[in-house]
């Protein structure tokens, strides 16, 4: 169950948190993390295991216990906006596979935003100032010239 759990917490960060992920993996402290997140649950899918529990529950139940900490992701936020406000670029990005890279560039553009005003995904002026900050990383970074470099083999024009 540990082994399963840890891959389920993997996968989850892979697809909601990569940001988190490539932190991990840029300390190599990824294995650790995911260990000391399963050894925190010791004895949780036990208990719900004696408590008769279908073993599918027991790994849902875990996982809620697992990402509770983790919270909103301002990555899957900024994803979103993108999604929203940006289509067009955000498909070119996703196509070529540079959607994660620079939603996690994004981010980092971002933080002072998310410093300065908190982090709510309700509040209406964090979207306004989001979308402006994308806005000006997309005029200087998601121009035809520098996705033709991104994805020339050489990166060479």
């Amino acid at each position: 169950m540990q082994e399963l759990l840890k891959i389920k917490l993997n996968t989850f960060l892979k697809q909601n948190r990569p940001d988190l992920l490539v932190a991990l993996q840029q300390s190599g402290t990824t294995g650790s993390y995911l260990e000391d997140k399963i050894e925190s649950i010791s004895g949780l899918p036990e208990r719900l295991l004696d408590e008769g529990r279908p073993p599918y529950l027991i790994t849902e139940l875990c996982m809620a216990v697992l990402t509770a900490d983790l919270g909103a992701s301002r990555y899957q936020y900024l994803a979103e906006l993108v999604d929203t406000d940006f289509l067009p670029m955000a498909d070119s990005l996703r196509v070529n596979g540079l959607l994660t890279y620079e939603l996690i560039n994004l981010l980092e553009a971002c933080n002072p935003v998310f410093e300065e005003m908190g982090f709510n995904e309700d509040n209406r002026m964090l979207r306004y100032a989001l979308t402006g900050t994308i806005q000006e990383y997309a005029q200087r970074n998601w121009t035809p010239q520098n996705l033709r470099l991104w994805l020339s083999p050489s990166g060479k024009n």
